[in-house]
């Protein structure tokens, strides 16, 4: 079954929300939340589509299209290949042309529901936030990075190869429990199978962990580290939702400008700062 080509457009508030509309009666899965877009017409591009199903659904018209995450979901009648646009900049007032109801959510915590299942990836990714921390599977850490969630900390990376993975799995376990009520996402370096024995949210890669890769890890969220260009371009051919730069990029800023999902530089030994200029 060929996928059915889609164009969807992020509006995003100062504070970070994502403008959300409701299906309509008239629509298949309808009472379904979804960013807006459309099915692209023959001879139009993505951007192009984008663009115009933004004003057909919404009435507004967007200023500058820069291309975000493009991946396929696969319903139980067709396959869709979903291109996102970042929508920066726009006019007019945002209305339910068509009708429909619409919202503006944290990615992290919509309070409309239900959410349409191709969205979903998306608003994980739209989620990650603007500072990670990395954490080795040590019990030590387990105090520290609970305090640090508790001050606002959303995103830890548990990257310690020198471990077990039975003991990864059980740190990532105890972490994921006291950091959830705060709703900090947990990432664990190994595969997909370890991540979910650990109840976290997704996989964190190493470069040698991407290169051996030939498909996107079975998870919500997946991070990749990249020491130089080529693994960035495998982590994006692949599928991954962001990306850690951790050397070989000497002007990192213009890659992360030029890269179509959330870009991560490590500014110390423990963290990592967000870049791409389209954090939460």
């Amino acid at each position: 079954m060929s996928a059915v080509d889609v164009a969807v457009s992020i509006v995003r508030a100062d504070d970070g929300r994502v403008l959300l509309g409701e299906r309509t009666e008239r629509q298949i899965a309808a009472g379904y939340w979804e960013l807006p877009g459309g099915k692209i017409d023959p001879g139009e591009s993505a951007q192009q589509a984008a663009a115009r199903e933004l004003f057909e659904e919404i009435g507004i018209l967007g200023r500058t299209f820069v291309p975000s995450l493009t991946y396929e979901h696969a319903f139980k009648t067709k396959t869709v290949r979903l291109h996102f646009f970042r929508v920066e900049g726009w006019t007019g007032t945002p209305h339910g042309r068509e009708g429909q109801r619409l919202a503006w959510v944290d990615p992290a915590t919509p309070s409309v529901a239900p959410i349409l299942p191709s969205n979903e990836r998306i608003l994980a990714s739209l989620a990650l936030p603007a500072r990670a921390a990395f954490a080795g599977a040590g019990g030590e850490a387990l105090a520290s990075l609970s305090a640090r969630a508790a001050a606002g900390l959303r995103l830890i990376l548990v990257c310690d190869q020198s471990r077990a993975p039975d003991q990864r799995i059980a740190f990532a376990r105890r972490l994921v429990e006291r950091v959830r009520p705060y709703g900090t996402i947990v990432l664990l370096g190994g595969s997909a199978l370890e991540a979910r024995r650990a109840g976290a949210d997704g996989v964190s890669s190493s470069p040698i962990e991407l290169r051996r890769s030939r498909q996107r890890p079975s998870v919500r969220l997946w991070s990749a580290a990249c020491e130089d260009a080529a693994d960035l371009a495998l982590a994006v051919a692949l599928g991954a939702d962001a990306a850690v730069l951790t050397g070989g990029f000497p002007d990192a800023s213009r890659v992360a400008a030029a890269t179509p999902i959330p870009i991560y530089l490590r500014d110390s030994e423990a963290d990592a700062v967000r870049i791409d200029g389209a954090s939460r």
